[in-house]
């Protein structure tokens, strides 16, 4: 998409460039500060010395050079027992990611797991510690979306819980010997705008008076950047990045023909922790498995029968609902309720630069169903047979 944006010129001007729709909100906020497991704040990887000088002589302790875990490789490492710890903050892996047999062995495995969340959900069920979350509602910070526009939020009432999930944390980093200590929100983005070039500008008190801004916030754009590279790239000339297709490794079979892809729907929140809990449920009660009528009919399925959903990695059972939203040969389901856990048939391929699930390709066969609806999960995974097989 950046090769296509710089190829056509649009990029530098208003009203063009490429902006990705989040899943969440906040994921631009999060990432900016350093929730890669390669980069610190600002994206900037920590092979560099001198940023992790900035953050060593701050902090008082080492930062390692080498890039840490991402999600499926902390599954895998679990397993194996190189990786024993987990703390988790306001996500249920156990629900949203793919194959969720191999997302609970891993979890098993852990010898410390901390749950931090609004609710018991299905991650919290494996919890040696569950400590208590705060919503939207009650927190005081900012989010920042994806044109990169960092706005205030304000807390509506006090946590419920007494005390705000940073307060939490850093008690628990003193308790282990860090004296982390902030008296307020605004010492944190302090510190950020401190440690991080394009926050410098940043403060609560500037987001108070201009209402957002956009980074780079700095001294040569004192309320911010709306448009970037007007002139120039930050690091010169644009780059052209050649990006080869590499082919997913899950195919379809004879066993398997069809291709389930999975989503979400407008009136449930990713896994429904939190909007399965209000009227929403009125609009979207449960998953159902929506299915081409040329692929219904062959299969001797009707609208609303309660049908089979299997992959080389799990089954479940679910309603059927006939639309011809898929082409013939995909069938598409949401992942909200986890009584009939989708991610149970989805596996655990990624993407080779990001690791990022593969949700929208899974290997599947659907036929009605023997009796009422169950989840399993296949006690091992099967070989991926070979094509035509």
């Amino acid at each position: 998409m950046a090769n296509l944006a710089m190829a056509t010129d649009n990029i530098g001007r208003d009203g063009v460039g490429v902006n990705p729709l989040r899943g969440q909100n906040n994921v631009r906020g999060s990432c900016d500060m350093g929730s890669f497991p390669h980069e610190l704040p600002g994206y900037r990887h920590v092979a560099e010395e001198s940023v992790r000088d900035i953050y060593e002589k701050l902090w008082g302790t080492p930062i390692l050079p080498e890039p840490g875990l991402r999600i499926p490789i902390m599954f895998d490492a679990a397993i194996d027992g190189s990786f024993r710890a987990l703390f988790v903050q306001g996500e249920d892996i156990a629900q949203s990611d793919p194959n969720t047999r191999h997302v609970t062995r891993a979890l098993e495995a852990l010898e410390l797991m901390v749950v931090q969340v609004l609710f018991i959900n299905e991650t919290a069920k494996f919890a040696h510690v569950f400590l208590p979350g705060t919503s939207f509602l009650e927190k005081d910070g900012t989010f920042t979306n994806a044109e990169r526009r960092i706005n205030r939020v304000r807390p509506i009432m006090k946590p419920r819980t007494g005390k705000h999930e940073w307060e939490i944390v850093a008690e628990i980093a003193q308790a282990m010997g860090y004296p982390m200590h902030y008296d307020s929100t605004s010492q944190i983005m302090d510190e950020i705008a401190l440690t991080t070039p394009t926050f410098s500008g940043v403060s609560f008190e500037l987001l108070d008076k201009v209402g957002s801004a956009q980074w780079p916030c700095n001294e040569n754009a004192p309320t911010g950047t709306p448009v970037m590279h007007t002139e120039k790239f930050v690091r010169g000339k644009g780059r052209f990045m050649p990006t080869n297709y590499v082919p997913t490794k899950e195919r379809s079979t004879r066993k398997y023909p069809l291709i389930l892809t999975t989503g979400r729907i407008l009136s449930q929140y990713n896994v429904g922790a939190q909007t399965r809990r209000t009227a929403n449920v009125t609009w979207h009660s449960e998953n159902v498995l929506e299915i081409h009528p040329h692929d219904a009919e062959v299969r001797g399925i009707n609208d609303g029968d309660t049908v089979s959903l299997a992959s080389r990695v799990g089954q479940t059972s679910l309603r059927a609902k006939i639309s011809d939203r898929m082409p013939v040969g995909v069938v598409y389901t949401t992942f909200h309720h986890p009584v009939t856990g989708a991610n149970v048939v989805t596996t655990e391929h990624s993407d080779w630069a990001t690791n990022c699930p593969e949700y929208k390709v899974t290997a599947v066969q659907v036929g009605l169903a023997a009796g009422p609806r169950t989840t399993e999960r296949v006690a091992a995974q099967e070989p991926v047979p070979v094509a035509g097989s």
